[in-house]
């Protein structure tokens, strides 16, 4: 399990490097976006051991920590949404002022 995130980590790293060479914006959306996958990914993780050791707190631990990358998650979306929202607007207001 330990290897699989390391490698998913990698992927991420790679995404993360290719982006920043092409926009800064997208890096910091990248990043948060690897952030929350990697919460999640580890909150799983967590989980699995819990259930194979027989403890609960594991699983408890893991279960929060899924939840906190499932929280950054939907408050990056919540983010975009608002921006995309903000340059509909901003487009929409040029048009009608043209």
């Amino acid at each position: 399990m330990k290897n699989f995130l390391l490698g998913l980590s990698l992927v991420g790293n790679a995404a993360l490097a290719y982006t920043l060479l092409k926009d800064q914006d997208s890096v910091r959306e990248l990043r948060d976006r690897v952030d929350a996958m990697t919460d999640e990914w580890s909150g799983k993780a967590q989980q699995i051991k819990g259930v194979v050791t027989g403890s609960t707190a594991d699983k408890v631990e893991g279960s929060l920590t899924e939840a906190k990358g499932d929280i950054k998650e939907t408050a990056q979306d919540v983010q975009d949404n608002i921006q995309e929202t903000a340059k509909d607007v901003q487009e929409k207001a040029k048009k009608a002022l043209s």
